[in-house]
């Protein structure tokens, strides 16, 4: 089962090597064996008064220690696996840390 943490980059910042808006925020699925990074964009919804995610980016990974559990996550998130070759593997330490 994954948890999923959400955080931000300040702005200006991005992981180095990488094509990350550092204006969205991130979501981070954490598969037990290393991270989805996914790039988010959120609505306010004035019914819900609060704001919602309408749509989300697989833009990386981090932190990986097993590459077939993370094919694995893919293929159960309805991601090609293909992304482990054309995606860049973020570190850890420019991620984001998580808000509370």
């Amino acid at each position: 089962m994954s948890t999923l943490v959400h955080s931000r980059l300040e702005a200006g910042e991005s992981p180095a090597g990488s094509r990350i808006d550092s204006e969205r925020p991130l979501s981070v699925a954490d598969t037990g064996a290393g991270l989805l990074v996914y790039r988010v964009e959120t609505e306010y919804r004035r019914h819900l008064d609060r704001r919602v995610t309408v749509a989300r980016e697989l833009v990386g990974f981090s932190d990986v220690s097993d590459w077939s559990v993370i094919r694995d996550a893919l293929r159960a998130r309805g991601h090609g696996v293909g992304a482990t070759t054309h995606l860049p593997e973020i570190p850890l330490s420019e991620l984001p840390e998580p808000r509370a």
